[in-house]
């Protein structure tokens, strides 16, 4: 294992903050939104009905499936005009759900181990399949750059995102310690592509399939793994 550590990387959705309330909350929203100035779309697809469009959507398009909000604000652009409105309406829907979508709480342990990791002068990245902005969150001013399956070049685990992470870090994969909960995408994928991988386990979870180099359940732990790779450089 590389010790020379000169970068970490982090997953978004469930490192970070928890998703699926946010994500609630945003199609929440967007009803409400919806029900106030365009409610026959409501009326003609309700909420299940523009999920399986959005679904629709990605199986007529595949070329365009990792492009989350893309995939998204075609489908509301069908939904509107089939009910009878401008395909604009749709992408107001959208911009809607997506600002909820980005207004995300963060878990306790995010800003002080990112502001740690600054002051030890590490590079830090944001790797994520989801479509959270790191700036519209209010975490961009801690990293250096962020990815995600479009700007990235394809989904974890795929390589492709780690690989174009090392490149924008100026360093070895192997000098990268990469953050995630995801035991697939974060910890599979970015050991394929040769970093040093942590799993955040928040929820103590046992699997005996896990291999990760290291395994914490807080954030808050991450100081100690860095300290220790760092104390057996040569």
């Amino acid at each position: 294992m590389q010790k020379n550590i000169k970068a970490v990387t982090f997953d978004l959705d469930d490192t970070f903050w928890p998703v699926w309330p946010a994500i609630g909350r945003a199609e929440q929203e967007m009803a409400v939104w919806l029900e106030e100035h365009a409610p026959q779309i409501l009326e003609k697809f309700g909420r299940e009905g523009l999920q399986r469009l959005r679904d629709q959507m990605a199986t007529r398009k595949p070329e365009l499936a990792h492009h989350i909000s893309l995939m998204r604000i075609l489908a509301l652009r069908e939904a509107a005009e089939q009910a009878g409105y401008s395909p604009s309406v749709g992408e107001q829907a959208f911009q809607v759900m997506w600002e909820e979508r980005n207004r995300v709480e963060f878990f306790d342990d995010v800003e002080p181990v990112l502001r740690w990791l600054r002051n030890q002068g590490l590079i830090l990245g944001a790797l994520s399949n989801g479509n959270a902005d790191i700036d519209r969150v209010g975490l961009g001013e801690w990293f250096d750059f962020a990815l995600n399956a479009l700007s990235g070049g394809a989904p974890k685990p795929d390589s492709a995102m780690f690989t174009k992470a090392a490149s924008l870090a100026g360093c070895l994969p192997s000098q990268i310690v990469h953050v995630g909960d995801d035991l697939v995408s974060d910890v599979q994928g970015a050991a394929n592509a040769g970093m040093v991988t942590v799993w955040l386990n928040r929820s103590g979870e046992a699997d005996a399939a896990a291999m990760p180099d290291f395994e914490i359940n807080s954030l808050a732990e991450l100081p100690g793994v860095i300290d220790g790779l760092r104390s057996r450089q040569p």
